[in-house]
Order: C-alpha cells, then sequence, then structure tokens
C-alpha cells in the first residue's frame, strides 16, 4: 500500500477513483485504517479531487 498524501500531485494512484484502488483512510490520530466502500460518497473520486477537509487530517492508502 501507498501513502496518497505523500505522491506527486500527477501520480497514477492519485488520479484514480479510490474505489478502483481500494484505497483506505484513518484520521491522522486513529491507529486503524477504514476501507472506502463502494457506497461512500467519495468512492468514485480520486485523491485529487477530495477537498481538504478529507486530505488535511487524514491518510489515505491504495494500490493498483
Amino acid at each position: 500500500m501507498t501513502e496518497l498524501n505523500t505522491l506527486p500531485t500527477n501520480h497514477i494512484l492519485r488520479n484514480t477513483p479510490l474505489i478502483a484502488i481500494k484505497a483506505s483512510y484513518k484520521h491522522t490520530s486513529d491507529k486503524v485504517y477504514r476501507e472506502i466502500y463502494p457506497n461512500f460518497g467519495i468512492a468514485k473520486k480520486t485523491f485529487n479531487e477530495l477537498s481538504s477537509v478529507w486530505t488535511d487530517d487524514s491518510i489515505f492508502i491504495g494500490e493498483l
């Protein structure tokens, strides 16, 4: 799994829908990652499409 927050903005993982890369996220203070399910509102968005509400205090991971 790769941390999306640290990748360059043009990286393929940051520009692929979260559900397609089996992404998970956790708040910076949490210990456990939560899977992003298809019914989540953000599931079809790419990491780059997420607002700062999601990206500022959360860590996202994913894989191809």
